[in-house]
């Protein structure tokens, strides 16, 4: 990603010991803001001692804002002299004028301004005009970005005082969906765990509180420019260039509970999702735990068959045939297919989208849809997890050999091939 090539949008350098540049794209937040950017004046470190300013910058751009945001926060640079503030505002035609633009303009931006004391080290957050970050935000990310990892998805927690007009039967279905979150997070930690994401961890990565460094934020091309779900969008650029994420639940912010939402795919759809399916009494359906579990299991053992082929370790034919032949009728696609894409790919991200890719558009649609009532696959989901864990500690050995693994592969095909993708998303 080549710096010559971006707009300029502001003109002083950042400070040398800048580590953090944080991003956040506004749209008539007059009356938020303030919050948000007292949160990030009052940032400390992991003793509780006050955050050296100039460790971190904050960049707010105002997008086509009809309000008085860019005067506020202009006030908010004075009030607070020490915080390295710039404020950009931006008249976008109407056919971009959307937070997806707003995003990639704010994050290209602070790349820019990185390389330009450096990238190496360097790590661009963002969040948003509705959500105040944690007085150790900025000491959290840069603990863990100090851990190796390339990329961070914090844990967004609603205001409590704005969730109180929420009816309790929409905060049920909203905790069921969290719950199933989280533990096919767990059940991804016991079954196929990765070193730089190991429990505890949660399962966000959303622009109100993610950070990426900027080697990797070059390396992958930056954010996509998509109107909708931007931040989903670089997940998956991320996920294609094997990055490690790491889900953090020490990286915490607060957000609105807001119903009307700025962007689709946020918080307030899943709440207005969620608000219609509790007043009609709707069923809420998820995958079958059974499948979930499938996925985790087969996606490991394409992992190890991948990693070992990229390795300079010498690998006995019979075996890599034997497993392939196994994968490829767990996944449903042809083994000399899978031999191929498992051998060509770049990446083991690359090889999972590929081989879903394939799965999408050979799968019947009616074959991926949700089949399980969330409370009892919820419900299942702990069991299992309890039965493993259970296994792991009676047991010096891995709860799954490649025996077991054959036969949960073959009573999974009598319903299905498992996807390597989520329905879910």
């Amino acid at each position: 990603m080549q710096t010559t090539l971006l707009p300029r949008l502001t003109s002083s350098p950042p400070l040398a010991d800048c580590r953090v540049s944080v991003i956040i794209p506004v749209r008539n937040e007059a009356e938020n803001l303030p919050a948000v950017i007292q949160a990030l004046a009052n940032q400390v470190d992991s003793r509780g001692d006050v955050l050296s300013p100039n460790s971190y910058e904050t960049l707010v751009l105002a997008n086509n804002c009809t309000d008085n945001t860019v005067e506020v926060a202009k006030q908010l640079s004075a009030c607070y002299p020490l915080l390295q503030l710039q404020i950009v505002q931006a008249s976008l035609p109407k056919e971009i004028a959307h937070v997806g633009k707003a995003r990639q303009m704010a994050m290209d931006e602070a790349y820019r301004r990185l390389s330009l004391i450096g990238r190496q080290n360097r790590i661009i957050a963002s969040t948003d005009g509705d959500t105040q970050v944690a007085s150790n935000w900025i000491s959290a990310l840069l603990n863990e970005f100090d851990k190796g990892v390339d990329a961070v998805g914090g844990r967004i927690i609603t205001c409590r005082s704005r969730t109180l007009d929420i009816d309790p039967k929409v905060s049920l279905y909203y905790l069921r969906h969290i719950a199933h979150a989280y533990i096919s997070a767990q059940m991804e930690c016991s079954l196929d765990p990765q070193m730089h994401d190991c429990w505890p961890r949660h399962f966000q990565y959303y622009g109100a509180n993610m950070a990426i460094s900027a080697e990797m934020y070059g390396h992958v091309g930056g954010l996509p420019l998509v109107k909708d779900e931007e931040d989903v969008a670089l997940y998956q650029r991320l996920r294609l260039a094997d990055a490690k994420i790491r889900h953090s639940p020490d990286v915490r912010v607060f957000t609105s509970a807001r119903r009307v939402g700025r962007a689709t795919g946020g918080l307030a759809e899943l709440l207005e999702t969620l608000t219609n399916a509790s007043q009609t009494g709707q069923t809420v359906l998820v995958e079958s735990p059974e499948i979930t579990e499938g996925r985790i299991l087969i996606r490991r053992h394409l992992r190890q068959v991948w990693a070992i082929l990229q390795s300079d370790r010498s690998f006995n034919i019979k075996d890599y045939v034997r497993t392939t032949d196994i994968l490829a009728k767990g996944l449903g696609v042809p083994e000399a297919r899978l031999q191929r894409c498992i051998e060509t790919a770049s990446t083991f991200g690359r090889l999972v989208a590929t081989v879903s890719d394939y799965q999408a558009h050979q799968t019947d649609a009616c074959q991926l849809r949700p089949t399980t009532e969330i409370s009892a696959a919820n419900m299942r989901l702990r069991q299992r997890l309890q039965a493993i864990c259970q296994s792991s500690k009676d047991s010096s050995r891995p709860h799954y050999t490649g025996t077991s693994l054959v036969v949960i592969l073959k009573a999974l095909q009598q319903v299905q091939a498992i996807p390597l993708f989520s329905p879910a998303h």
